[in-house]
Formats: C-alpha cells, structure tokens, sequence
C-alpha cells in the first residue's frame, strides 16, 4: 500500500520542476508539502513530502537529513491514521529503520535520537508487552539526545513526554515531566532558527502536552490557557482544536465555578 501511495506522490512531485534542484531545495519543498499535508489532513500531500524526501537522499551531504524527515513524515502520517482507527504500525516501524540509518551515519545526530525515542515510547503505547524490548531503547535514544543537545527544544519536549507516559516504578514522573514541558515551552519561544534544513516543529505540541500535564493534575484553566496557546501558535492543530479543548469544556466549562 505504501509503496502505491508513494509512487502517486512521486508523480505528484515531478509535475513541479523546481522540484528538481539541489537537496537543500528539496528538502524545504518537502517540509512545505508536510506542513499543508498536516494542516489539511491531507494524505495525498504527505505522501508526496515524503517522496520529495526521498529524492534527498541522492545527497550525500544531506542524507541523515533525508532520513529524518522521511522519518518525521511516517511520524505524522501514523498520527493521522491513528486518529482515523488505522493502524499505523507499518508508518511507524519505517520510521525507526530511517532513524537507525540517521544515527549510524551521524552518531551526532541528536534531532534522530530524540525522535526516535518518541517513536519507541509510541510503539510502547500500541503494544504494552513490548514495553521490556521497546523501554530500555527509548530511554538510552533520549539520554543520548540530551547529551548531545541539552537545551534543544524537541530534545526537551520528548523527554518530558517521556517522563509523563513512563510509570514511576520505571523512573517516569509527573511532576519533572511538568516542569520539563514548561521549559521546553521556554525553549521554543526562545528558537530563532536561521537554516532552512533545521527541524522547527514542536511549539504547539509542547503547549498540547503543557496542558494534557495540567489537566492531568487537576488543573484545568492552567490546562485550558496551555491549549489556547497551542491554537496560537497553529490555529489548525486538530489534536487540540477538534479533541483536546472541547474534551477539556465539556468536562469543565469555560463559565464554570
């Protein structure tokens, strides 16, 4: 199925020209097709984007880039089939082998390891019983990318995910993943980032996260200032326009005591 979809994206690409440029250009035509795949729900756009990736790897000086979006891609792409009651264990299985590549050829590559942490603690939540494989390399992706990039925003964002979805008994925490997300929202509104190549996404999910935390602790107009400040940053994130606030105010309305 994939493999079809891709080669309708494929087609899609090469029906604009300036497609066909150095890496650097197809990289951030490829992060545009995934960011109005992502705001449209849009398959078909996705797809493309990581066909566009794909035709990045042809560079050798931007190949753990290419794997990395093309990573990022089958990140989203899952979301999406996920939130459609599709499985999207295939998306996100290639997503680990791309993440594999990026960091063997680029040990350094701390944007890959954090993500791919994500991807593990994903897998975890799909399938529990693989929690004693899965658990023990998700925590060593994530503390490899925050010895490399400490203060990285994504770095920030995936641990706290992190310590919020890990039990206690296994070292996870509330309250640091809390504290985590709210400097990861810090972080991200610090980011200033001058090259087209590097990762930018997260602000609104730290935000998201920021208040499924709160929420979590009782405190829903923290919770509920936390998602508006998502909508802030990406009026279209459906995670919380379309299922996180409007959980949030049919539990506790915004004129409630």
């Amino acid at each position: 199925m994939i493999r079809f979809l891709l080669s309708l994206a494929f087609i899609f690409s090469i029906t604009y020209p300036s497609l066909a440029q150095s890496g650097d250009s197809l990289i951030v035509s490829g992060r545009q097709m995934l960011q109005a795949g992502e705001s449209a729900n849009d398959l078909d756009s996705m797809y493309a984007a990581r066909a566009t990736f794909e035709r990045a790897l042809a560079d050798t000086g931007l190949v753990v880039w290419g794997h990395y979006y093309i990573a990022l891609t089958d990140y989203r792409i899952a979301g999406l089939l996920e939130g459609e009651s599709k499985d999207p264990s295939e998306h996100l299985n290639a997503a680990v082998d791309h993440l594999k590549k990026a960091t063997e050829i680029d040990p350094q590559a701390a944007e890959a390891y954090s993500l791919l942490s994500s991807v593990y603690g994903w897998q975890i939540g799909l399938s529990p019983m693989k929690s004693m494989l899965l658990g023990p390399k998700s925590g060593k992706a994530i503390q490899k990318a925050k010895q490399l990039a400490p203060d990285n925003p994504r770095v920030v964002l995936s641990a706290a995910i992190s310590d919020f979805n890990t039990p206690e008994m296994f070292g996870g925490s509330k309250e640091k993943s809390l504290q985590g997300l709210q400097r990861a929202a810090e972080l991200f509104a610090q980011e200033e980032p001058t090259d087209p190549i590097q990762p930018v996404w997260g602000h609104r999910e730290a935000y998201a996260w920021l208040g499924i935390a709160y929420q979590n602790r009782g405190e829903l107009e923290s919770a509920r200032a936390a998602f508006e400040k998502a909508l802030e940053v990406d009026p279209n994130f459906g995670w919380v326009k379309d299922w996180l606030l409007p959980e949030l105010e049919k539990a506790n309305p915004p004129d409630a005591p």
